[in-house]
């Protein structure tokens, strides 16, 4: 069936941090919101029917995750990247991100340092702040509009560190890493001898010819130091179901995660997440292929539409996720003045790229995960505040990249 991604679905007062809660976030709230990166599409009947239908039995008591739940895990993961999974390596936890603490808190001792490639997702070096870790950056290369990874520095500062975090997909400059360079970060994890916990949580949303290689798919060595994370969260929109996947391979290193987590009393899961997740591996497939083609679109608008009237932005082509890094470095606005310009001039909640570490300077994050008419209404009011500002200052673009 074809599935329409152009319904707007109204999503204020539903709770809904994207949407409800724009003023504490940027002190207003009648702004098109286009930062978090949750999509603004309605799931597909088959997930959301199988939550009905588990709702309407009536009795949530404490839950058992099903044989079924990992058959439709398995078959996925076999299915998109000839990744054979063992029933025994699947972890489930309430999110990514907690996930990674868990695996710093257990692996790492306070003080120890751990790899991060900014800019990156902003949790990472917050969770290793509040953990008592040290923050060791080896900062992304931008190079002709692409980022590539700098192993010679990536190799001199493992020698200080305990553990490294990938990002795969990366969030947010929208590279998918490729074998050979997921082989250079793991060569390196294994002559300092570091754990590698590997964010695969947008793995599914990636564009041809581009293709995700799981990093545990890389042979014993990185099946004996890798624990991989994924979840339907951000694949189908479920992020507020908290439920991931985890997967260690590693008997040692499965066996000290899950002894954590079980300490903590976090073996169980939400009964609506575990249907969800399982219904979205079972029947999502076709939904995802036509939401894949529709975010594609949605991107060549954006990079069309800047091309032709956002004077100083240009937009990075993604490779993978819903996320557009906007390179508005060429309009001369200092960090400041952009979260000045996009809130309170365009009217459009986007997340200022410095949130995300070095070389975030001067860029912006878009999340296109929404309607092609809520992003035309953002992109003419970004185009309108443009015109007025360069009216105002006399000029265009300050800079050129």
């Amino acid at each position: 069936m074809r599935y329409d991604f152009d319904i707007s679905v109204d999503r204020r007062n539903t709770s809904c941090l994207k949407w409800d809660y724009l003023d504490s976030t940027f002190g207003r709230d009648d702004l098109i919101s286009m930062w978090i990166a949750d999509m603004d599409f309605r799931l597909p009947d088959s997930i959301l029917d199988a939550i009905c239908e588990r709702a309407g039995h009536g009795v949530f008591g404490y839950t058992v995750i099903p044989d079924s739940f990992y058959r439709a895990v398995e078959t996925w993961f076999a299915n998109r990247y000839g990744f054979e999974i063992q029933r025994e390596w699947i972890v489930t936890t309430p999110g990514v991100v907690p996930a990674l603490n868990f695996a710093m808190q257990h692996f790492t001792a306070e003080g120890e340092g751990v790899i991060i490639q900014p800019p990156v997702y902003h949790p990472f070096e917050e969770s290793i702040r509040n953990n008592g870790r040290t923050t060791v950056e080896n900062p992304l290369v931008l190079r002709n509009g692409r980022y590539c990874i700098d192993f010679d520095d990536l190799d001199s500062r493992a020698a200080d560190a305990r553990m490294l975090v990938i990002c795969n997909p990366h969030n947010p400059v929208a590279r998918v890493w490729s074998r050979d360079e997921l082989k250079g970060m793991m060569d390196i994890a294994e002559k300092h001898d570091l754990i590698v916990f590997s964010d695969e949580i947008h793995s599914d949303i990636v564009f041809r010819p581009h293709r995700h290689f799981p990093t545990l798919l890389l042979g014993d060595a990185a099946r004996s130091r890798t624990i991989a994370a994924y979840a339907t969260s951000k694949t189908f929109n479920l992020a507020g179901l908290q439920l991931s996947v985890i997967i260690i391979a590693d008997p040692w290193l499965r066996a000290g995660y899950t002894s954590f987590i079980r300490n903590l009393h976090l073996t169980g899961s939400n009964i609506f997440g575990i249907v969800a997740t399982q219904t979205a591996y079972e029947q999502g497939g076709e939904w995802l292929s036509q939401l894949l083609s529709y975010l594609w679109d949605n991107y060549l608008f954006v990079s069309e539409y800047a091309h032709e009237h956002l004077s100083g932005v240009r937009v990075l082509e993604p490779e993978g996720t819903f996320l557009l890094w906007l390179d508005c470095r060429g309009t001369g606005m200092s960090d400041e003045q952009l979260s000045e310009f996009f809130i309170h001039k365009a009217g459009v909640g986007m997340n200022n790229g410095a949130m995300f570490g070095t070389g975030g300077d001067g860029f912006m994050r878009m999340n296109i995960a929404t309607t092609r008419a809520n992003l035309g209404a953002a992109l003419e009011c970004i185009r309108d505040a443009l015109g007025e500002r360069s009216s105002e200052t006399g000029s265009t673009a300050a800079v050129s990249y």
